[in-house]
């Protein structure tokens, strides 16, 4: 059975030893309760810690719109609820940007919106795992900070020093984003990241994958740095890392990550270094083309897009890919993936019976693909009696639409 307990917060001290003390009143319930700020409002709030998560009732959500305390870049998506019937209940998820609990900040908290006005606010592991160590005892309810130590100047800067290494690698070192996050740990353990430290922990979630923690260590370094930061390369990859994120992960806020793809859209563009954008790009557009339904058209285009950006990075011509001079090409990758987009599209439009043209836009794209040896590519020709080693007329390749 859930232990509730109700705190309300009388006196808050903090001792020598870095422990915050909070003096805790019994209601005639036989509950507790704790007062809190959530994105700065005064409330009180049960503390449960049998629960998972935090969640607000109705009321609560419509208060803080009415104040401009959340808006909607803060609506993170739905998540089913189990309610006291036994059914599945779909409630809104919220970020919330700060809850202050005994002069601790927790920063980007999601939260539950009930169905109910009236529901009690509630507490739950969420928030309460991130305050670290607790003990009841009595009235009392005190929160042990960490024991470690700051570390010295010398030794943060060493280890920014080897974070920028790492970085200057990745390209050529796969395990350098889990080198970064390693040193982050160590740093983290004593110390409050600084903005280049924040910095390289959301690139490199994203890069391995961890894409919830990369959007709300992404959305921390924009809530916190995105201002005042005097580098604008820095800012415009934490969006990036933002967009990706949040239109990947199944818990993203998909028109959120376009907002900000849009957003840096243009910067990437001009930037000629920026291969991480442009890798992601096709994909992107192609995963936010499911989310919507109708999308791949855009996926088509932005893949042709990045295809011209690494012809002209590459120093490539589209006559040597198709004269067989580039088999065995890091470009069959982006290739590979317009033939897979083409076969989407038509499917979403017409599924029962493709035209001759759409057809051919198959077969050629594959064809080209299969050139720069992409082995899925070169099985699809092979099955449907495709020689993909002959050189296509130059009216093949203006159908295809590929500049060179």
């Amino acid at each position: 059975m859930k232990k509730f307990i109700l705190l309300t917060l009388l006196t808050i001290s903090v001792f020598a030893n870095a422990q915050t003390t909070i003096k805790m009143e019994k209601q005639p319930s036989g509950l507790y309760k704790v007062s809190c700020k959530v994105n700065g409002a005064p409330m009180k709030m049960l503390f449960d810690t049998g629960a998972s998560t935090v969640s607000i009732s109705r009321s609560t959500a419509l208060y803080l719109l009415d104040n401009d305390l959340i808006d909607e870049d803060d609506y993170i998506g739905t998540a089913k609820t189990r309610v006291a019937d036994g059914g599945i209940v779909d409630n809104m998820l919220i970020r919330l940007k700060d809850i202050e609990i005994g002069g601790l900040h927790l920063k980007n908290v999601e939260a539950l919106v009930t169905s109910s006005l009236t529901a009690p606010l509630l507490l739950g592991q969420s928030v309460i795992s991130r305050l670290g160590k607790i003990t009841l005892d009595g009235d009392i309810l005190t929160i042990h900070s960490s024991n470690a130590a700051s570390l010295s100047k010398e030794k943060r800067e060493e280890l920014d020093a080897k974070l920028r290494e790492l970085r200057e690698i990745l390209k050529t070192d796969t395990e350098a984003d889990y080198k970064i996050l390693d040193i982050i740990k160590r740093i983290e353990k004593s110390d409050e990241l600084n903005e280049y430290e924040l910095f390289c922990k959301s690139m490199s979630e994203s890069n391995v994958d961890q894409h919830d923690e990369a959007i709300r260590d992404a959305e921390t370094w924009i809530e916190k740095y995105a201002i005042d930061t005097d580098s604008l390369n820095m800012k415009m990859r934490i969006y990036f890392v933002s967009a990706k994120s949040n239109i990947i992960s199944e818990n993203g806020n998909k028109e959120l990550g376009m907002q900000h793809l849009n957003r840096c859209s243009s910067y990437f563009v001009k930037d000629t270094t920026a291969h991480f954008y442009w890798h992601h790009l096709p994909n992107l557009y192609y995963e936010y083309g499911k989310y919507k339904g109708n999308g791949f058209l855009e996926a088509i285009l932005a893949s042709k897009a990045t295809i011209n950006h690494f012809l002209k990075s590459n120093n490539v011509s589209l006559k040597e890919i198709n004269t067989n001079k580039q088999t065995d090409s890091p470009l069959q990758f982006y290739f590979s993936f317009l033939p897979f987009l083409y076969i989407e599209h038509y499917r979403s439009i017409n599924n029962a019976q493709w035209t001759d043209n759409q057809i051919k836009m198959v077969n050629l794209t594959s064809i080209l693909a299969a050139k720069l040896g992409n082995q899925q590519a070169k099985d699809f020709c092979n099955q449907n009696d495709l020689d993909y080693r002959k050189v296509l007329s130059q009216k093949e390749l203006d159908f295809v639409g590929i500049e060179d």
